[in-house]
């Protein structure tokens, strides 16, 4: 079967189809994504169960009703089972977002719930829960000038001598396409994500920053309903808070029993980076104030507390 290599988050892995839009590589495969039966983890290695997935020691076991069974094994492989009439576009949907994630964690990577953005020279990384405008932000910020390197997973690799580094993932972010109209990006290339989702991969090729970068800032995103901005470090053992808080499917990593080794990474990257709390409404209205308060702050500099 004929296997297409791409260079994603720091590794090259091997599709059995084309990826619109991905970087090619031609590296030795560091990652096999195959077609097959994808298998469950022994009954009695299951350490997590969830509404749709199995973890265990080394194999991670997704199950979507109608849609397909995953498999991601060892960090080397992951198992595509296709259930029924499947778009490829919705498999890559859950295969680049909830398999990438676990792949890496088992391969021992620090990875992150969060968009990185270059301006400037420095990189900033954005996390928030579930609506907080993250990639909504990022794309706020390409219009203004920023370069992207990931908008959803962000895999982060800390060493003693150069500190963290974030990889990049993939040329696009993925928004709704009322947020496209609004932020004013109906120019671009788009990819609808499924036939029946308003949703749509954006390519961002041209302001893709595709080399391992070093990563300054966190930034926490935590909208809230006063009409100011406010931006304040954070100190002391919330930053493990916060960064926990920030984690991809920690239920997931703790089931693979990896949690000591997050625990490292995440101390680590507590004593590289700096971590801060941005409070902001979710208003259209002020969306130019936010954008220039984000330049003029995180990607220049920040004092202790400021707000505008």
């Amino acid at each position: 079967m004929e296997s297409h290599h791409y260079l994603i988050c720091g590794i090259t892995i091997s599709f059995p189809w084309e990826m619109a839009m991905f970087p090619v590589s031609s590296k030795v495969p560091d990652v096999y994504v195959k077609l097959g039966q994808a298998l469950p983890p022994a009954e009695k290695n299951v350490k997590f169960k969830g509404p749709y997935c199995l973890a265990a020691p080394h194999h991670v076991f997704f199950h979507l009703e109608n849609i397909a069974r995953f498999s991601v094994l060892n960090g080397t492989e992951i198992t595509v089972e296709i259930l029924g009439e499947q778009d490829i576009e919705t498999l890559n949907i859950f295969l680049l977002n909830s398999c990438l994630g676990v792949l890496l964690t088992q391969r021992n990577k620090l990875v992150l719930h969060a968009a990185a953005l270059e301006r400037n020279g420095r990189i900033v990384a954005f996390s928030g829960g579930a609506g907080c405008g993250k990639s909504t932000l990022s794309g706020l910020l390409l219009k203004s000038g920023a370069r992207i390197l990931t908008d959803n997973i962000a895999t982060i690799e800390i060493q003693e001598r150069t500190g963290a580094r974030v990889f990049p993932s993939f040329p696009f972010i993925h928004l709704w396409h009322s947020a496209i109209e609004k932020v004013e990006l109906e120019a671009r290339k788009t990819q609808k994500l499924r036939p029946n989702l308003n949703k749509y991969a954006l390519s961002i090729e041209d302001q893709f920053c595709a080399e391992p970068s070093p990563l300054h800032t966190l930034c926490i995103l935590s909208p809230w309903n006063k009409s100011e901005l406010h931006c304040e470090e954070i100190n002391g053992i919330e930053r493990i808070t916060y960064l926990s808080h920030a984690s991809f499917r920690l239920k997931i990593t703790r089931g693979m029993e990896m949690d000591r080794q997050h625990f490292q990474h995440m101390s680590a990257l507590s004593q590289t980076i700096k971590l801060v709390k941005l409070s902001y409404p979710h208003d259209w209205n002020l969306n130019e104030q936010l954008v220039t308060f984000v330049n003029g702050n995180l990607f220049e500099s920040l004092t202790e507390s400021s707000a505008l």
